[in-house]
């Protein structure tokens, strides 16, 4: 009996956890055990990368697999040994008739002798040879296999992907925790550094108003020094009899005259604005902000050229396609319809329809010039209203004034003359600010009304205006008819 147990353990250990019969071809994974190489094969078929093991979970990266030639033997050896040496002897003979097991009652579902198929309690009942009734419940239990099989291989599979989740979200949560750790150290960095420009700054401030001051009292204490030696001197002449009285009165008229005109011109102001804590609170929380805000607009930096075939014929565009100037001159180009023939206009080759986009023009030194975002529908040859309503979100400078196209016009007051202007579209929220890059303050934002479907960056130099404006709007790196028509055309700056 003893002899039988370890015979079975033995028979277990050689058979394959996937198909539960022996092995065939065993071969061990990395964590050590062991299946048919068909059935760890087809458990694995398609996968790259995480290989797992059906028995105790564990994945590997490696799709080795380590033939076990010792085990095949072992296996090959179980199949050729007689079961029926190690089966006990009652187990196959009838326990009330010590007849052989050769019936099995179908009504009862157990295997009987002879004598029992011709007792009372099993001759009305269906009976067959043991040989068929094996056969038939071997096919049956055959069917019972593979569906359970199917059913195992389809749970493998199941955990297969579930597990390839919990790893894509363990990524993906690692990835977005390293971003948050990285910019939080990028934006300490920032503060860290504009903390330092302004400290440097307002040293610098401090010791020219200082120098200023002192200057100031050193003149003021010279008056006072005159004025103190003047006073003496014309009490004690007030003291003295006439005629010495009137000894050198024109010097110390003139002396007074000098003293009297020199403070009534000195101006003791130092020109230093003075505001209260809570003012300059105010304007420092705003300054950090919009600086803050800049600097994550910057980081979805769009890459923004020019589209010639929308140029008015008098633009001149660079041949990389990121400048353009008023020429003065007709140069002949067709009038095609996407061609803007009464304004001075270039749009952008690239059509915003989605998301977020950063990019920065240089206007330098220029005296007029318009910069934004139009409908891509706008019309090309007809009169034009610049105003969001019309499918226009521009700023501009116009006879020395910063403008908000709006309507009617927005009036801009920057800190600091702009010479880039920098552009943050934010299509789905609707809203395209504008900063001034020199001092990463914010110039104006549109807002409160959807987009339409497509928007272009739009660009116009102005006129050139006898050479005073002759210079380029110029697209920064982040980190523009027949002949007699053309002649004619018009050449409006907006």
């Amino acid at each position: 009996m003893a002899a039988a147990n370890q015979l079975r353990s033995l028979m277990e250990e050689a058979t394959c956890s996937i198909c539960l019969e022996y092995f065939k071809d065993p071969v061990s994974v990395e964590c050590g055990h062991t299946f048919c190489q068909s059935c760890i094969s087809q458990c694995w078929e398609g996968l790259q990368t995480d290989f797992l093991c059906p028995e105790c979970r564990e994945t590997s990266q490696s799709k080795k697999l380590r033939s076990n030639k010792r085990l095949a033997n072992m296996v090959e050896t179980l199949k050729h040994l007689d079961v029926q040496t190690v089966t006990p002897r009652d187990s196959i003979l009838c326990r009330k008739h010590e007849e052989k097991l050769k019936l099995f009652c179908e009504d009862d579902q157990e295997p009987i002798c002879v004598v029992c198929s011709m007792s009372r309690d099993h001759k009305p009942h269906s009976v067959l040879p043991i040989e068929e009734a094996a056969q038939e419940y071997k096919e049956k239990f055959q069917s019972y296999l593979d569906c359970l099989k199917k059913k195992l291989n389809d749970f493998l599979e199941l955990l297969r992907k579930e597990e390839t989740k919990v790893r894509h979200l363990e990524s993906q949560f690692k990835t977005q925790r390293e971003q948050i750790l990285d910019e939080f150290e990028k934006l300490q960095t920032f503060l860290e550094n504009e903390k330092m420009c302004r400290l440097s700054t307002l040293e610098k401030e401090e010791k020219k108003s200082l120098q200023s001051i002192k200057e100031t009292v050193n003149k003021l204490e010279d008056q006072q020094s005159v004025l103190g030696r003047l006073i003496t001197e014309i009490e004690v002449k007030c003291q003295q009899q006439d005629v010495e009285i009137l000894k050198d009165v024109k010097s110390t008229l003139s002396r007074y005259e000098n003293v009297k005109a020199q403070h009534a011109t000195y101006d003791t102001s130092t020109g230093i604005k003075e505001m209260t804590n809570k003012e300059k609170e105010v304007d420092l929380h705003r300054e950090i902000i919009e600086s803050l805000d800049w600097r994550w607009a910057r980081g979805f930096a769009a890459e923004v050229t020019l589209d010639p075939d929308t140029a008015h014929s008098q633009l001149i565009l660079s041949e990389d396609g990121r400048s353009g100037r008023h020429g003065d001159r007709d140069q002949g180009l067709p009038r095609t319809p996407q061609r803007f023939t009464k304004y001075l206009i270039v749009l952008g080759r690239e059509r915003l329809s989605s998301g977020r986009h950063y990019w920065e023009v240089e206007v330098g030194d220029k005296t007029r010039w318009t910069l934004g975002v139009c409908d891509e529908a706008v019309s090309r040859k007809d009169e034009l209203i610049f105003a969001p309503e019309d499918g226009f979100w521009l700023v501009g400078l116009r006879d020395g004034k910063y403008e908000a196209l709006t309507a009617p016009p927005t009036l801009l007051a920057p800190r600091v003359p702009p010479k880039a202007v920098g552009f943050f579209l934010d299509f789905e929220a609707g809203r395209l600010s504008l900063y001034n890059v020199d001092d990463r303050s914010l110039l104006f934002t549109f807002s409160g009304a959807p987009f339409p479907r497509t928007l272009r960056p739009i660009f116009s130099p102005g006129l050139q205006d006898g050479g005073k404006n002759a210079g380029p709007v110029q697209i920064l790196p982040v980190t523009g008819g027949s002949s007699a028509e053309a002649a004619t055309a018009d050449k409006r700056d907006i």
